[in-house]
């Protein structure tokens, strides 16, 4: 009885395990990870915000998730324009509602700001 019980348990925690990214919404980035500090009241999840994002950064930007407060995770991709981080982190500075752009130091410590 022990035994089944066991393995039942066993077989749900590899189950759930296996479902944890689709579950929280999370997924791997393959280009630079930023946090995005937003103004108060701002609504990241308003239709085309992300879109225009990309376009005023010039490079491809895609939403990750909520980290706390108005803090978001967000993934850059290097743009066809060749920019930098620092020319894309300068051009999203420029925006009214963003208050900091950063390297998100927990996937790359020790990386410049």
């Amino acid at each position: 009885m022990a035994t089944k019980r066991y393995r039942l348990l066993l077989i749900t925690a590899l189950m759930l395990n296996a479902c944890a990214p689709a579950v929280t919404g999370t997924h791997t980035c393959s280009g630079q990870q930023i946090i995005i500090t937003f103004a108060p009241g701002v609504d990241v999840r308003y239709p085309g915000f992300t879109a225009g994002l990309s376009r005023d950064a010039g490079v491809p930007i895609e939403y990750m998730r909520h980290l706390f407060g108005d803090h978001y995770l967000y993934c850059t991709q290097p743009g066809e324009q060749g920019l930098s981080f620092d020319e894309a982190q300068q051009r999203l500075l420029g925006r009214a509602d963003i208050q900091t752009v950063e390297i998100d130091r927990l996937k790359r410590p020790g990386s410049a700001q």
